[in-house]
């Protein structure tokens, strides 16, 4: 296929979930079994559920807050209208009383045409009661419209009894909703804390469990068992998390004899140097440039490229093209090569040694696969068969 050409790629089993970035956990959780990682899930379900309950019902209460927040301010604006009517009664009542008056006394005094009389009353919005009053007997009504205006001014003082107590109430309900409001955001908050906590802690748990798991799968030559273990581990705890149970599956092998140091000559320092510079570029299949990024032998032969040194393209080329160096005397820049990591029985992974870093001399820096950025990793010795050095 022609794109074997390449060496590593994007299938690598292992490697898919082992060699990611350098970062770390921190201090495990003792290791779980699967009753005690239940267990934290059961919880975790939980705490999910109290968290939805909570974020409903504070949901419902700001609607409900709404709600009476709206019908108070209509409230207060039904008070205020009543106050301006009450007053406008008052005002008409008050002017149609004395223009009463005035016409009853000119009538008798000077015997006005009706006519003349009836002039007084049409700017004066209760003219038809006041033309009524005045043809029946204007100073003997008088009393009948004051009697109107007390009946009118009593309807409308009930009204507003009746919207103050409305007003007074909702007042009173604006300030319970908010106190709920206040704690369920309380309570919100603490469940939230604790299932954070709950979450780390069950990561915690998974970790542990796939570094025993990945142990006893090293013990018995089993990659795909140490695949599955890494791939676990980092769906919880990413990056870090891969390293780590990587590393606990690599520290099973030790005594394979795989040695190295820190120290190193120039030629690989410099190499060395310059993909410790790419750390952070995308892995990219086919990728050769700090422009675009790289796959595994292209982040080496670049990177020797930058120390003066011209190697082969691919994986396999590299390892059959270089002179080998022993397993037990590694330096910074040496090329790590990897034989059948998935099922194609050929040399389809490089590595760089580092000799140092967060993993001591067990330290490499790699171009992982899709998805990953260049980084430093722990060693392992999964298919490895070699190590080249130009």
């Amino acid at each position: 296929m022609a794109r074997k050409r390449h060496g590593c790629r994007a299938v690598l089993r292992f490697f898919a979930a082992a060699l990611v970035g350098a970062g770390s956990l921190g201090a495990l959780a003792a290791p779980g079994g699967a009753d005690s990682i239940a267990q934290t899930k059961a919880t975790i379900a939980k705490l999910s559920a109290t968290l939805a309950s909570l974020s409903a019902q504070s949901e419902a209460l700001d609607q409900r807050y709404n709600t009476v927040q709206s019908s108070l301010a209509n409230a207060n604006a039904a008070i205020a209208a009543t106050q301006r009517e009450i007053a406008l009664k008052r005002a008409q009542i008050s002017s149609t009383s004395a223009a009463l008056a005035t016409s009853a006394v000119d009538a008798y005094v000077s015997g006005a045409a009706d006519a003349q009389i009836l002039a007084l009353f049409h700017q004066n919005v209760t003219q038809a009661d006041a033309r009524l009053l005045y043809e029946d007997q204007v100073l003997g009504d008088l009393h009948q419209l004051d009697d109107n205006y007390k009946a009118q001014r009593d309807s409308l003082n009930q009204s507003l009894r009746k919207l103050a107590i409305q007003r007074n109430q909702e007042a009173m309900d604006l300030v319970n909703i908010h106190s709920l409001l206040s704690q369920n955001a309380v309570n919100v908050a603490t469940t939230q804390r604790t299932l954070k906590q709950v979450t780390r802690k069950l990561a915690s748990q998974i970790i542990a469990y796939e570094i025993v798991m990945a142990k006893a799968a090293a013990r018995r030559n089993d990659a795909a068992g140490v695949a599955n273990a890494v791939a676990a581990a980092a769906a919880v705890g990413g990056q870090a998390a891969a390293n780590l149970v990587t590393a606990a599956a690599a520290s099973v092998h030790n005594s394979t004899g795989v040695q190295g140091s820190a120290a190193g000559s120039k030629q690989g320092l410099a190499a060395l140097a310059a993909a410790e510079r790419m750390i952070g570029k995308p892995y990219v299949w086919g990728g050769e440039s700090p422009s675009i990024g790289f796959d595994c032998s292209g982040l080496t032969q670049w990177s020797w490229r930058q120390a003066g040194f011209s190697i082969p393209r691919t994986a396999a080329e590299q390892y059959y093209g270089m002179r080998h160096v022993s397993l037990k005397s590694l330096q910074p820049g040496d090329l790590l090569f990897y034989y059948n990591l998935d099922g194609d029985h050929q040399v389809d992974h490089v590595v760089m040694y580092a000799g140092s870093g967060p993993w001591g001399t067990n330290t490499i820096i790699a171009a992982a696969h899709t998805g990953t950025n260049i980084s430093l990793a722990p060693l392992f010795t999964f298919g490895l068969i070699g190590a080249g050095r130009p």
